[in-house]
């Protein structure tokens, strides 16, 4: 039986290595180095288009085994990655928090019409290839030096995009990219995440339906949203306070065993699944998304206004023992001891919770963890179960809803606009058309006055000329 099972395993793996490996020119290496070389001036460029919390993202090491078998539960109709326990789908609040980077805003689409512009001339496309490679972009940036101008700014996009948010099969960057980059103080108004996000589903879409050996998209984020969601091969959070964008907190994954990796996906359980990401109070600080949640902001700007945190920590009874094991920032746990209480606390708290901790939450958390462990059977219930999640979700849900209807009752007021501006026409054009039959009956009738005009000149000088003749007649009689 030992041997069967064994071999049944093996011929699994063999199975799906023919389709499962897979290469990519997504290169985290490429992108930070460039980045390490980047100026003071430089930095505050990118910044400025919106883009600087790309620089702020360590190197990672791509965890091929776990991401191959993610792609394995992809499922282009549902446009969501199909598990054991659910389906979950990467969302724009997903690409926020992970790459801090906008996702509400002006579209970001490639129109295969988009004319030909001189901008991608001079960075070298023609207008039957509108492809530049990457490699030239980089050379590009080696010869500007430290400079921090239009072109330094625009080969900079274009080098991230090749390498990082947008990388293809081919090494090249598509130069239509240029008509957002156009004119800079733009660039920040666009939205740069939710083109990523698509981007990597139409890579994902098309490797399982062509079971393609080449996969483009930002790995990097699927990664980094792996980790997010599901307690399964994560790495060790890094000690330090920047946790904005989470890309951040992640230390360098380490490689797993192919069968493991299997094993463990066969396995997966609801405690291990976080399946919507919640902002912490730090982010929410963030422009970012304070666009996406604004009512939830507005609620904690009331609170924070009513009555400081620090005046509620002061009133609170705290157990001796307790208060000895929390730090004495009352604000937030340092970050080390947040990293261990993940460890301890887990199933009971949510990673997306450990951020925004208190002295009050540890509490509430203790006691929680105390029950679950007292009673089994009230184990951890995912999200879809919760009541107060559920609650959540609708009230965020409902605000995105009514995001949307804006959004929508702008268009329909643009497009009466642009309605009336048609009537406008159409009801003129009858009036254009009689000035234009006026306009061609007043030249008939210039022509003919100046055909009557000549006639009289003409007549005139035949007049003329004839009592000239009559005179010089009349003198040679005399003479």
């Amino acid at each position: 039986m030992r041997r069967s099972r064994r071999k049944s395993s093996v011929a699994a793996v063999e199975a799906r290595d023919s389709i499962g490996n897979f290469s990519t020119r997504f290169s985290s290496p490429s992108f930070v180095k460039r980045v390490e070389k980047l100026s003071y001036d430089q930095r505050d460029a990118i910044k400025s288009v919106g883009f600087g919390n790309l620089l702020l993202i360590p190197n990672h090491t791509l965890s091929k085994n776990l991401l191959v078998e993610l792609m394995e539960k992809w499922s282009c109709d549902k446009r969501a990655f199909v598990l054991a326990r659910g389906e979950i789908s990467m969302t724009l609040i997903d690409v926020a928090l992970v790459l801090g980077l906008r996702v509400i805003g002006k579209p970001v689409l490639l129109q295969q019409d988009e004319p030909f512009s001189d901008l991608e001339e001079h960075y070298g496309a023609v207008p039957g290839k509108r492809k530049i490679t990457v490699a030239s972009m980089e050379s590009r940036l080696d010869s500007l030096g430290g400079v921090a101008d239009d072109d330094f700014i625009r080969s900079f996009l274009l080098f991230t995009f090749g390498t990082f948010l947008f990388p293809n099969t081919t090494g090249t960057i598509d130069t239509r990219y240029l008509s957002f980059l156009s004119n800079l103080d733009y660039v920040h108004q666009y939205a740069w995440g939710s083109a990523v996000l698509e981007d990597l589903i139409m890579w994902l879409s098309r490797r399982k339906e062509k079971s393609m050996q080449y996969v483009g998209g930002c790995l990097l984020f699927l990664q980094m949203w792996f980790y997010e969601h599901i307690d399964m091969a994560r790495p060790s959070l890094q000690n330090d306070s920047l946790t904005f964008p989470r890309a951040c907190r992640w230390g360098n994954s380490r490689p797993h065993p192919r069968l493991w990796v299997i094993a463990e996906f066969e396995n997966l359980r609801d405690d291990q699944i976080i399946w919507e990401l919640q902002p912490t109070m730090i982010e929410l600080e963030a422009d970012i998304i304070k666009e996406i949640f604004p009512a939830r902001m507005d609620d904690c700007q009331e609170i924070g206004s009513q009555s400081g945190t620090n005046d509620f920590l002061e009133t609170l009874p705290m157990d001796p023992d307790v208060e000895a094991k929390i730090d004495c920032d009352v604000d937030t746990i340092d970050r080390v001891q947040r990293s261990e209480m993940f460890n301890t606390l887990k199933p009971c708290l949510s990673l997306d919770k450990v951020d925004s901790l208190t002295k009050a939450d540890y509490l509430s958390h203790r006691e929680v963890c105390k029950e679950h462990l007292e009673s089994p059977s009230t184990s951890y219930d995912s999200p879809g179960k919760s009541s107060a999640c559920t609650e959540d979700d609708l009230m965020l849900k409902n605000q995105i809803l009514k995001e949307k209807i804006v959004e929508l009752e702008k268009e329909m007021s643009e497009l009466m606009k642009e309605n009336n501006q048609l009537k406008c026409q159409l009801l003129s054009s009858p009036s254009l058309e009689k000035e234009n039959d006026d306009l061609k009956k007043e030249v008939a009738d210039l022509r003919r006055e100046n055909q009557i005009l000549s006639l009289s000149s003409d007549h005139l000088v035949a007049r003329l000329e004839k009592l000239l003749l009559d005179e010089e007649t009349d003198g040679t009689e005399e003479t």
